[in-house]
């Protein structure tokens, strides 16, 4: 295994999380109608497992956004913004947080298994 495979392989992984990260932005700049559009690609009540995969994958990469952003819709519009981008900041931090982690980790199964990295 290569260092590039090793740094494509963190990647991939690391990439639902940077698209939570990117989506959690735009329903932060432009809220109702970002989340209108991860509405339309949800299926409710999901009936079949065709529905059940599109709405697992829909939460898996869109869905904190979209989720924080209704919970705090029962506030005033200022409060609203002002409580979600504290909470995006938090989810800017859990994302670093998780992508060390997984860097960790990966490295830490390499080095376990043997791999020699060149």
């Amino acid at each position: 295994m290569t260092e590039s495979e090793v740094s494509n392989l963190i990647i991939i992984i690391a990439s639902p999380i940077l698209t939570q990260i990117s989506y959690a932005f735009l329903v932060l700049i432009l809220g109702s109608v970002i989340v209108e559009y991860y509405e339309w690609g949800v299926f409710r009540p999901a009936e079949t497992g065709f529905q059940k995969l599109t709405n697992a994958i829909m939460k898996g990469f869109f869905g904190i956004g979209p989720y924080f952003y209704k919970r705090y819709k029962k506030h005033n519009w200022l409060t609203a913004k002002v409580l979600y981008f504290f909470t995006f900041i938090g989810i800017c931090i859990g994302a670093f947080v998780a992508y060390g982690l997984l860097w960790l980790v990966l490295r830490t199964i390499v080095k376990v298994l043997g791999i020699e990295l060149v």
